[in-house]
């Protein structure tokens, strides 16, 4: 009897002894590749699954202008308030000049007026079904005012980079185009005769991918990440309820996506040079979609 519990005792032993060496070797030899989430060597300088810089690449453009508010890696959630401001900048001089009464610096407070949003591409579900699918993906990266701006700029900038380390870049962006796009989808069915716009759903489409994260890695650590995004899910639909002219329909469309994603997909490494040349595929789509629907735009203007 006492062999056995020796025996039992030398294999549990030798178990912990494994578990250990491997979190060494993966603190002490490996890094994350910043562009894939792959383990590589610490010494390694180009991934070898994606062939990407494993160093923080310089930063430039956009990501430097932003560089004060971003870490480092954030260079997605850079690029996409960098569309965001440009697109605002556009549709506000073009409201401006076709006001009769010229430039009107309340309207950059207020509201750009519906016939320029919907000239770039906003939603409207009378042109959606009438074959312009293409008005669920532009509209999420559209603002109303400076005043919508600015909130949807924030809070990007609070959760963007979370979300971006914890995902990946790749799956990041397809995250956000997805949470947004499905969060059109019910503004669509649910408001029919409004004109939407803004990255609320996308943004609402983070907070459920980080509350699916939380409940997947359960632990006190993972509950803290559950119960925050929660509050902040609640805390935004209840704003949404309470002040007109917010669509909470794409918000709940956009939350909902951004759970389900999470669950599915989960916020692991890529382990493999398959599962990471997936996620760049299904990247490049979506940046090819985004050129595609505003080219559609541009040579599909309203009547």
């Amino acid at each position: 009897m006492k062999w056995k519990i020796d025996r039992y005792k030398q294999q549990a032993e030798e178990r912990l002894e494994r578990l250990q060496n491997f979190f060494k070797s993966v603190t002490y030899k490996q890094k994350m590749c910043p562009a894939c989430r792959a383990l590589v060597d610490r010494k390694e300088k180009v991934c070898p699954f994606c062939g990407e810089n494993t160093s923080a690449a310089p930063r430039g453009g956009v990501d430097r202008m932003l560089s004060a508010f971003l870490p480092k890696r954030a260079q997605t959630t850079s690029l996409l308030l960098g569309v965001n401001l440009f697109l605002f900048a556009l549709t506000w001089v073009v409201s401006m000049r076709g006001r009769t009464g010229g430039m009107d610096i309340g309207a950059l407070l207020g509201s750009i007026d519906g016939y320029t949003l919907v000239k770039f591409g906003a939603k409207y579900t009378a042109l959606i079904l009438d074959g312009e699918w293409w008005r669920l993906l532009t509209p999420i990266f559209l603002h109303g005012g400076l005043i919508h701006l600015g909130f949807n700029t924030f809070v990007l900038l609070d959760l963007g980079p979370t979300v971006e380390e914890i995902y990946g870049p790749h799956k990041f962006l397809v995250l956000y185009i997805l949470a947004g796009t499905m969060g059109f989808v019910a503004s669509a069915v649910w408001h029919p005769n409004s004109v939407g716009i803004g990255a609320s759903g996308a943004v609402f489409g983070l907070i459920g991918a980080m509350i699916a994260y939380g409940y997947r890695h359960r632990g006190r650590m993972g509950d803290t990440i559950k119960n925050m995004y929660v509050r902040w899910a609640m805390y935004g639909l209840m704003f949404g309820f309470f002040m007109p002219m917010v669509d909470n329909a794409g918000h709940i469309g956009g939350l909902a996506a951004g759970a389900a994603f999470g669950m599915l997909v989960g916020g692991m490494p890529s382990m493999t040079s398959e599962s990471i040349n997936f996620w760049k595929l299904l990247r490049t789509i979506v940046v090819v979609l985004i050129i595609f629907s505003f080219v559609m735009v541009a040579l599909r203007q309203p009547a």
